[in-house]
This record gives C-alpha cells, structure tokens and sequence, in this order.
C-alpha cells in the first residue's frame, strides 16, 4: 500500500492545470434572395498544417480553444485529457486527444484503491466519455494511450453512494468530418484559419475563401452576393388549414416557372404542379400528421425544398375505445397486449391517431396507464399498449431529478430531428414477452443519441424539446416507436447503418431496463 501511495502522489505532482476555452465557429451566406446554401465548408489551420470539413447541413464548428498548448508538449507525448465541470456534483465529460488507438482508463481513490479499470476500443483523434461520480470525494484518473499517459484529479461533490461509471460518448463531432491529413483538427490561440466555402448557383459551384485569426466565438459570412444567375428562391407558407380528412396547402409565389410537390424530401420523385401556389390533400385519416415538400424550378434548377407540416383535426374517443377505458377505475391496471397473439399484434402494429385534449375520459386513461406500467415496473408506456390506438405516452425523465425522477405525459408527441449518431442499446418491451410459448426476441436497437421532440401539455402548450440524455432520448424513441406501430426488435434492421456514425453502447448499467 505504501508504494501504491507513493506511486499515487508522484501521479498528482504531474498533473497540470490547461487553460481552454469552449468556441463555436458558425456559418452564414450572404446572398441575394434565399435560394443557395452553403454546400460545404474546407477550414484549414493555416499555423498547425490540420483542416476539416464540414457538409450541410451542419454550420456549426465547436471546439476547445487550446492557449498553452506547448505546455502539454502534445507532440512529444501524443496524449491530452481534461475533465469539466471539475469539481461536480453529478457527471464530468472528460476529453481525451490521443494519436495512438485505445485508450485505458485507471481510477483511484485517495487512498490508493483502484475503483474502475476500463479499456476502449477507438481510434486517434479527440474521444468524449462521460464519467458518473460516486460517493463525494478526490479521485485519481490514469489515462493510457499507446505508450503514452496522463493523469487528472477529479473532485466529486455527490450525494450519491452509487458507484462510479464510465461511459464512451464517441468522437467530438468536428472530427467525424473528413480531413485531407488525417490529423485531429485543433485552433490555438493567434492561429491563422483559412476558410474555403462552396455553393451551388444555377448548377454551378462556386467557391470563396477568407483568412481569419479566431480568438472567441463568432460567425464567419461568406458574400455571394455577385451571383446573379440563380435557381428559384425558396417558397415561403401563406396558409394552412385542416379538416378531419383534409389538408389545404398554400405558399407565397416566388419568380419561377412553376412548382413541383412530394411527400418525402426527394425532388427527383417530385409531381409538377404548374404555377399552382394551393394543393389540397384528401382522402386523409382524422387525427394523423402529415408532411408536404414544395420546390420552384427555372432553367438553373430548383430551389431548396419548403417542408410543411400540419395534421389533421382529431376524432372522439370511439364506443369501443371508452369501453376499454372505462372497464375499470382510474387506479386499476389495463391489459398489456402481447405482439404474438391476435388481434394484440394487429393494434400494436397500426400507426395511431391524435387525441383531443379536451376528451372527457382521457384524464381517466392516462391514469391507469401510469398504474400499468407501475405494476410492470417499466419507465414508459403507450397507448398502444393498453389497446387504445391514440398518440399519448408516459415516460420517466431520467434527465430531470437526481434521485426522484417524474413521470410524463405527452399527448400528440413526434420526433422531428435525430442525431446522425446512434448507440446499438439494450433493449426490451412489456408487449414482446419470453419464454414459455414465445421465442427469445434479441434486446438490442440502434437509437440516436438526441432526438428533438414535439407535444402537447394536458394544458395545451406546444412544446419543442431537444433530449440530450441517451437513456430518457431512448425511452421517448422506444414509445414514440409504438405509436407508430414500430416494435424495438425493428430498429436491429442492418441496412441502414451506413447511414450513422454507430458509438458502442452498453446496457444501461444501474437503470432499469427499457422494458
């Protein structure tokens, strides 16, 4: 032990105290009109020999601002690690730049007990993890790279006696883009930035580059304002209005020669439609949300796309809704349905529709839903589920509360944006049971790390929320999934992984299982 302590106090003699500063570089285009976007984005540090690129629609570059990088004689150990917020009460991210692949962590106590010993598979370049703290008290982080280390102290201030955790949050986002040298792009204070950006005019590209030397946050404007011979503007929305099973669309006129619609982003599926500035859709189902895609074309091309969104008005209850609803009180626990038997599978398997908010036994449902999933200790639950197919969800926000963490409820929610990274996750299902007579369905997905959603209160307030914490972003996923007639076991399809960056995952060690 006394060695171990000697060892121990050498490793805290070296650490080092690293001046940074978190800045974000955005992008804009000044132009005449709306209708070109910055294609991509070549940044090359002008004083270091790194660059990176950057592709729409991402216009974004955040990254720490090194001031005495000599300091930490990066190029000779090849390793750079620091932990904020230091100390904290909950999680520290920790950064960690390595030019080697793998990185080991190492975690003492004070007293010289090593408490976590976690080695992980990456490649070079800046890696995020994210650190749970333990009980309150210093501790001691060895990070190991190639032959190369360094060490951190870590002050934790938790209330908690849960045990440590550590988890791999992935690449820092600027560096999954690509870079022509391979190396980690990185800015220190006075370098000298050469920025390069592309733009499509009338099927042409067209570039600009400028020289700056970035010291704070600031946007960076590109000046196209010479381009004259150009594709249409983009359309902008006039009206919309709704009945139960249609939709009028209207948009302002734009100088064009006409428009073309789809109902996915997908111009080269688009339908002409003249020089139409009103669509209506028919034949439509109550309550169901749906989306439209208008673009202008000319001679150049055509515009960016105008997304629209609006759904239509809701429907009552039915009968044969209110009677499964109202078979037992409002504390009384409903039926689970079951995706191997019929007609369980047929409801959990149909998209759902809006509910009114003002529904006179919804108050009713969505407390026996909670005492439901209660009694099955899940940490969410859909209509769906019960055999009501209406868009409501409970879910326990494990992003809000350090002990206690509320349960929600949404009504009418959707998922409008998922982060392009995704973590294949443990996953599990009250409506997917095993053993028995049902088969052993796998428990893994592929879910985004953030998602950004849309819902209503049982007030009425729309509300736009971005979910950053991967286990609640989970749930919210996992139910929307159902409202949607998606089963998790569906997320495990291997097609479309080329279309993510895929972080490992883990299962969630210390919460419950989504289940």
């Amino acid at each position: 032990m006394k060695s171990l302590l000697t060892s121990l106090i050498v490793l805290l003699s070296v650490i080092s105290s690293i001046a940074q500063e978190t800045i974000e570089i955005d992008f804009s285009i000044n132009q005449s009109g709306n209708q070109l976007v910055l294609d991509s984005i070549y940044i090359e540090n002008l004083s270091s020999t790194c660059d990176t690129m950057l592709y729409y629609p991402n216009n974004r570059l955040s990254i720490n601002l090194l001031s005495d990088i000599e300091d930490i004689q990066l190029n000779e150990t090849g390793l750079y690690a620091n932990v904020y917020p230091n100390p904290s009460k909950e999680k520290s991210t920790i950064k960690v730049y390595t030019q080697e692949k793998g990185i080991h962590f190492l975690l003492f106590d004070i007293q010289g007990r090593k408490l976590l010993d976690k080695q992980f598979d990456t490649d070079a370049g800046e890696q995020h993890f994210q650190l749970q703290n333990g009980p309150s008290g210093q501790y001691v982080a060895k990070i190991q790279s190639g032959n190369a280390q360094h060490t951190l102290k870590i002050i934790s201030e938790s209330d908690s006696s849960s045990d440590l955790k550590l988890e791999y949050l992935g690449v820092a986002s600027y560096q999954k883009e690509a870079s022509k040298n391979g190396t980690a792009f990185q800015i220190n204070h006075g370098d000298e930035l050469q920025f390069t950006a592309w733009t499509t005019a009338c099927q042409s590209s067209e570039n600009i580059s400028q020289i700056e030397i970035i010291t704070q946050s600031e946007t960076i404007i590109f000046d196209f304002t010479h381009l004259t011979n150009l594709q249409p503007n983009t359309p902008t929305p006039s009206h919309i209005s709704a009945s139960e099973n249609e939709i009028t669309w209207e948009w302002n006129n734009v100088d064009c020669n006409g428009y073309k619609y789809a109902y996915e982003n997908n111009y080269s599926e688009a339908v002409e439609l003249g020089t139409n500035t009103q669509m209506i859709t028919d034949d439509l189902l109550a309550g169901t949300n749906y989306q439209l895609y208008i673009w202008a074309y000319n001679d150049c091309g055509a515009s960016r796309a105008l997304e629209m969104h609006q759904a239509t008005i809701a429907i009552p209850f039915t009968a044969s809704e209110n009677d499964t609803i109202l078979n037992g009180s409002s504390s009384s626990v409903m039926d689970v349905m079951n995706i191997f038997e019929q007609p369980d599978s047929m409801i959990l398997r149909t998209r759902s529709t809006n509910v009114l908010l003002n529904e006179e036994n919804l108050e009713h449902l969505v407390s026996r839903m909670q005492y439901t999933v209660g009694a099955e200790s899940g940490v969410g639950i859909a209509a769906p589920q019960v055999g009501i197919n209406r868009r409501v969800i409970w879910v326990q926000r494990y992003d809000i509360g350090a002990i206690m963490h509320p349960w929600e409820t949404y009504y009418n929610p959707r998922i409008i944006a998922y982060s392009d990274t995704v973590a294949y996750r443990s996953d599990g299902c009250l409506s997917v049971p095993s053993g028995g007579d049902y088969p052993n369905v796998e428990g893994f997905s592929y879910r985004a790390i953030w998602i950004d959603v849309e819902y209503y209160t049982e007030t009425g307030e729309h509300v736009i929320e971005r979910i950053n914490q991967q286990y609640t972003a989970h749930i919210f996923q996992h139910e929307i999934d159902h409202l949607d007639g998606i089963m998790y076991f569906d997320r495990q399809v291997e097609e479309n992984k080329g279309n993510f960056t895929i972080i490992p995952g883990d299962s969630y060690e210390g919460l419950p299982p989504i289940d």
